[in-house]
């Protein structure tokens, strides 16, 4: 078997029970009660729309099959495609020597393929926004790499450009993509500086054409000093998460910071700290400046600016992890093969084991709420959904308890005390 058709196998091995989980969350209101997504007729009346290529699939997906076995099947089969396309993409990175590059190619294809941080963005269904815009973010950057060796590489770039442009109309932090091309050779002239133009215009499409122009119109939920220390810490937690496949967590709970503190100065330092190293060693280390500059550019749309209600999410690391990956492949491909290999396969096995457990978690949504109150016990929100999905299941006497603990973190929390009313009202 060839190095991508086991990493392959090892993919299905590890979300072959995600096809059983069923709708979570954002999922029945994205899709199942949003007769929006329940036909093309109901789809094309809401354009021009933002992600009108995710609503696509989703409208698509639920005429062949409104259940959720078809949901999560379409979501599983894009990650293999990404797996696929990750695979080819990794031979156009710089390696640390032409004799590592197949070992490091392995593993940082394996972890993309594997870790159990993926889970978010394949067995969650709304997790689908970051699959298929790899998919086609993934392909495009391909096409654009791989014109030059074709006959015809004006039409390569073309056909580049509008895989690109579908990423973006899925999901929209993929506007980024187009600089990741910079971090590759490019050819000489005006082309060079193409990637850039771009992603100007497909910013200014999306302000401009699709309803993004909110953004600076509603209040932000933070200031930009405040949102740019706060998500300094939201990304270590999340490279934290990389490291933690059994603390896993949908929804987590993390700190809005408003001032300078020992912790948020020394983040900031580490931070500047491995952009100047991948500066300093772009020519004698390039795959140190790729990894860095790839998971930096792919978090610039959720870590930077742009105030978010939700400081940090597991799926944004989709693809933003192949940096960190990337690491880890250059490192174990540096070991001797004696111990490279058996390092390799205790990955594998423990990916697909994490993946498989996590998996679970999706099953229904009771699984999924306890299992993140007891990774965010002060979490508000997380215990209403869990109230919520006991009172669906019938279940009035275990709801009670979880919107009352709601309510004893947010006594304010008015959706957690009209639950609860709610509750006093259908008891028997």
């Amino acid at each position: 078997m060839t190095a991508l058709a086991m990493i392959l196998f090892a993919t299905a091995l590890a979300y072959c029970n995600a096809l059983a989980a069923g709708f979570q969350f954002d999922d029945f209101n994205v899709i199942v009660d949003n007769p929006a997504a329940h036909s093309l007729a109901a789809w094309w009346a809401g354009m021009p729309g933002i992600r009108p290529l995710l609503k696509l699939s989703y409208a698509l997906n639920w005429l062949a099959d409104p259940g959720p076995f078809g949901f999560h099947a379409v979501n599983v089969l894009l990650h293999l495609v990404n797996v696929a396309l990750v695979w080819r993409l990794t031979g156009h990175l710089p390696a640390a020597s032409a004799e590592r590059r197949q070992a490091t190619r392995v593993v940082a294809t394996l972890l993309f393929a594997v870790h159990p941080i993926q889970t978010e963005s394949v067995t969650y269904v709304s997790g689908r926004s970051m699959v298929l815009m790899a998919s086609f973010g993934l392909a495009g950057l391909l096409a654009w790499l791989e014109a030059p060796g074709h006959a015809r590489p004006g039409l390569w770039r073309l056909a580049a450009g509008l895989l690109l442009v579908a990423a973006i109309l899925t999901k929209e932090v993929a506007v980024v993509l187009p600089l990741t091309l910079l971090l590759f050779r490019q050819p000489a002239g005006k082309a060079r500086w193409l990637p850039l133009v771009l992603a100007g215009l497909a910013l200014a499409a999306l302000f401009g054409l699709f309803g993004y122009r909110h953004l600076f119109a509603e209040p932000a939920p933070r200031g930009l000093a405040a949102n740019l220390l706060s998500e300094a810490n939201a990304v270590y937690y999340l490279l934290g998460q990389l490291f933690r496949p059994w603390a896993l967590n949908i929804d987590p709970v993390l700190p809005e910071l408003t001032g300078w503190s020992l912790l948020s100065a020394a983040q900031v330092t580490g931070i500047a700290a491995a952009l100047a190293a991948a500066w300093r060693f772009r020519h004698s280390r390039p795959w140190l400046t790729f990894a860095v500059a790839w998971f930096v550019i792919l978090l610039l749309p959720t870590h930077s600016l742009i105030p978010r209600l939700d400081l940090a999410s597991e799926r944004h690391l989709y693809l933003a992890g192949l940096g960190p990956f990337w690491l880890v492949g250059v490192a174990l491909a540096a070991l001797p093969g004696r111990l490279a290999w058996p390092a390799v396969a205790a990955l594998a096995l423990a990916g697909v084991a994490f993946t498989h457990l996590r998996n679970q978690d999706y099953r229904d949504e009771i699984s999924l709420w306890r299992q993140t109150t007891a990774q965010s016990p002060g979490n508000a929100r997380a215990w209403n959904n869990l109230g919520w999905a006991y009172l669906l299941a019938g279940r009035k006497d275990a709801a009670r308890p979880a919107f009352q603990r709601a309510l004893e973190i947010e006594p304010g929390d008015e959706l957690a005390r009209s639950n609860l009313d709610y509750l006093d009202k259908v008891r028997p």
